[in-house]
């Protein structure tokens, strides 16, 4: 049974160590931070995202309802501006902006509907040595003494043109 002056103990030195890294966030910031997609190298994870074909996930195709499973951890009401999902771009009378081909980098679901990794992609690098888009401020410095950046695991971004790039692969130019 743990006494009271224990559970006391422990409040301070919480305390203590909350104060701590409040004061002292310097010393987190020198390393370059964890990768938050890591997980998806799990084999396990694999068909959560992809179709299943012989037993196996098949890498090129994606589930419908992907990004129910995308929102598991990215709220809608963080993710600021963004595209809608589950939509149909063959459907074009939606979007009149909308150019006849979708890029073969830009993978739909098996029901042809855009999902979040129609856009990002959960595999690629979290961290770059080059800007996403031109305001984009370093999370740190690199072993090298370079600045890294933020991905946001996007396929297509520039350092000058930042998200536009992305966008105008698909819609007319912005």
């Amino acid at each position: 049974m743990v006494s009271a002056a224990q559970r006391t103990l422990a409040w301070i030195s919480l305390g203590v160590a909350s104060v701590l890294v409040c004061i002292f966030p310097l010393a987190a910031s020198s390393r370059p931070p964890e990768n938050p997609h890591a997980h998806f190298t799990a084999p396990e994870t694999c068909p959560r995202c992809h179709v299943n074909s012989r037993g196996e996930a098949d890498p090129g195709r994606y589930s419908a309802g992907i990004s129910a499973f995308c929102l598991e951890c990215h709220r809608k009401e963080n993710l600021g501006r963004t595209h809608p999902v589950d939509i149909r771009p063959a459907d074009r009378h939606a979007n009149r902006s909308l150019k006849v081909e979708i890029p073969g980098d830009f993978p739909l679901d098996e029901d042809g509907r855009m999902t979040c990794l129609t856009c990002h992609t959960a595999h690629g690098l979290f961290l770059s040595s080059e800007k996403t888009f031109p305001s984009q401020r370093p999370e740190g410095p690199t072993s090298g003494g370079g600045s890294y950046y933020k991905t946001f695991y996007l396929r297509r971004s520039s350092p000058v043109r930042g998200f536009a790039t992305l966008c105008e692969a698909c819609h007319e130019k912005l």
